[in-house]
């Protein structure tokens, strides 16, 4: 694909057009495929990425969004403010009816002051920009985090707890 990385130090590109694409098939099995874009980006950062990679990566999110057979997972971080998330204002575009799109939040635990956490509630209890499939919040385990309790439980407070 010619993408530069930790062990492709001779690749040339940020992104890629290019898709890799994994399939799993069988007879009882579901046609199910899963696409991961990367993240919509502004800001131009010099011998990473070009103008040119900013309208590859918007285009290519468009592209797959626009067909009304896709499930769009608006992926978002917890400690930015939404209203300045272009994936929403993307999804509205084209998905107008607001059946498709669903809010997956991420980095609960870097939100620290309570107002920024009361809106992060009100995302997830619809009260603040609705979205008609809701908003589910994922937190990933770092490398410091303990073992679960075995409990797969957590009241809300405790996704912005910091261990």
């Amino acid at each position: 694909m010619g993408v530069k990385t930790g062990k492709n130090q001779k690749g040339d590109k940020t992104f890629s057009e290019d898709v890799l694409k994994i399939e799993k098939c069988g007879p009882d099995e579901d046609y199910l495929t899963v696409i991961d874009v990367p993240g919509i980006f502004r800001k131009i950062t010099e011998g990473v990425t070009t103008e040119r990679d900013k309208e590859l990566v918007s285009n290519m999110v468009k592209g797959y969004i626009r067909d009304d057979r896709t499930i769009i997972l608006a992926v978002l971080p917890s400690n930015v403010d939404v209203t300045t998330q272009e994936i929403l204002a993307l999804a509205e575009q084209y998905d107008r009816t607001g059946e498709r799109t669903l809010g997956v939040l991420t980095k609960p635990d870097l939100v620290t002051e309570h107002s920024a956490k009361a809106v992060v509630c009100s995302l997830v209890e619809g009260k603040r920009h609705p979205l008609n499939l809701g908003y589910y919040v994922v937190r990933n385990r770092g490398g410091d985090d303990k073992g679960f309790d075995g409990s797969n439980t957590q009241r809300r407070e405790d996704l912005f707890k910091e261990e």
